[in-house]
């Protein structure tokens, strides 16, 4: 299992010295993410709160990897139910994007190649392509920078207000999802096109 976060720096050290097991990271990761669609309800500048809820899930993400590399309890359980959250947790994303506005072809489309996206790499590891010799467009960190890019310009559309509010909030999080789909669609074709000539003499 690949870290984003090296073991040796101060960000993987100060990780590591909370003795938090990969479970719990996990769960409150998953908190973080389903809290995202309940600050859209809200609405007004309670958006932004949405922002801090992301970097949650992003940091556990990190953290995730992080300690299972160095756990000795790492429960089968856990190894199930983490694709689980993670999977949920965009769910989430994708229904705050939904509430603010965003076409609701596109946010299905964008969790369908999503969903497309992560199960190719999952096969393709499960087949013995652990690295594939690249970083692709659909990775899940570059989805985090786009929705939170999305939530992010949205909130501050709610508090600088303005007659033009809802059209600038729908312009914001429709620019956010569609940015989102293609970054997944390329980052398939980039895997399909890499897993393709790593099997293509078998």
């Amino acid at each position: 299992m690949r870290t984003r976060v090296p073991a040796d720096s101060l960000v993987g050290r100060a990780i590591l010295s909370t003795r938090f097991q990969p479970g719990a990271v996990v769960g409150l990761g998953l908190a973080a993410g389903l809290l995202v669609p309940a600050c859209v309800l809200i609405g007004g500048p309670v958006v932004l709160v949405a922002l801090p809820l992301i970097g949650i899930t992003a940091l556990a993400d990190a953290s995730y990897a992080l300690l299972a590399t160095r756990s000795t309890r790492l429960s089968r359980r856990v190894l199930v139910f983490e694709p689980l959250a993670a999977r949920l947790a965009e769910l989430a994303w994708l229904l705050g994007l939904w509430f603010l506005g965003a076409p609701g072809w596109a946010v299905a489309l964008t969790g369908a190649l999503t969903w497309m996206y992560v199960l190719t790499r999952q096969r393709a590891r499960q087949v013995g392509l652990r690295d594939l010799g690249m970083t692709t467009l659909g990775e899940r960190s570059v989805r985090e920078v786009v929705v939170a890019l999305g939530f992010g310009t949205a909130g501050v559309v709610a508090l600088a207000g303005g007659p033009q509010f809802a059209e600038w909030t729908e312009g914001a999080v429709t620019v956010a999802t569609t940015a989102w789909m293609l970054m997944a669609a390329l980052g398939l074709l980039q895997l399909v096109i890499v897993v393709s000539a790593a099997l293509r003499n078998e």
